[in-house]
């Protein structure tokens, strides 16, 4: 039979302080490093889940951005669908007199043109018009031209004095409409 071997105490206490150490370090390699790395990889999930959500909340500005823009502009996207021409110049002259009549100044006459220019991808169509009011309320007209939803704008604009006083002026302008072509009629 073997003989166990007598140690001192000092070697005892290595040997302890040895299998101590060893068994410390096979626990942690064992249990702990499995736990640790999914740690790690929950991190991962968790950042990577961040920029998701960072993404998406940007894009849900955005498309809060563009259901406000497709609103605001909805009745000019409406006129492209109109089945005539005729009924996008009667939108586009209905706009016109209700802005004036909201600024207060008289429209004089509103005649479209029977010209319409056939732009690339788009249809313009002409007016002309004339109308007095003070020179706020022409102001205010020209404003509210300027940020419709049709997207109307002056060509040719032209003020004059109605009396020497000057308390009335007249205007005399070219006003459009840019609407783009439907898929089916740009291909004719």
């Amino acid at each position: 039979m073997i003989k166990p071997i007598q140690l001192k105490k000092g070697q005892k206490t290595i040997i302890y302080a040895v299998v101590a150490i060893l068994g410390v370090f096979l626990i942690e390699r064992f249990f702990f490093s499995g736990l640790r790395s999914k740690i790690r990889n929950l991190n991962q999930q968790v950042k990577l889940e961040e920029a998701n959500l960072k993404i998406g909340m940007t894009m849900r500005k955005q498309k809060d951005k563009i259901s406000s823009e497709n609103s605001r502009y909805k009745t000019y996207l409406e006129i492209t669908d109109s089945s005539s021409e005729r009924e996008i110049i009667t939108k586009f002259l209905k706009e016109v007199e209700k802005i004036a009549n909201d600024s207060g100044i008289s429209v004089i006459n509103l005649s479209p043109e029977n010209q319409i220019d056939k732009l690339k991808n788009c249809k313009k169509y002409n007016a002309d018009l004339r109308a007095e009011g003070s020179e706020e309320r022409i102001f205010n007209f020209v404003n509210k031209i300027q940020s419709s939803n049709l997207l109307i704008e002056l060509d040719k604009f032209s003020l004059v004095a109605k009396d020497e006083q000057a308390d009335t002026l007249r205007l005399e302008t070219m006003i459009s409409i840019v609407v783009p072509l439907l898929k089916n009629e740009s291909a004719q």
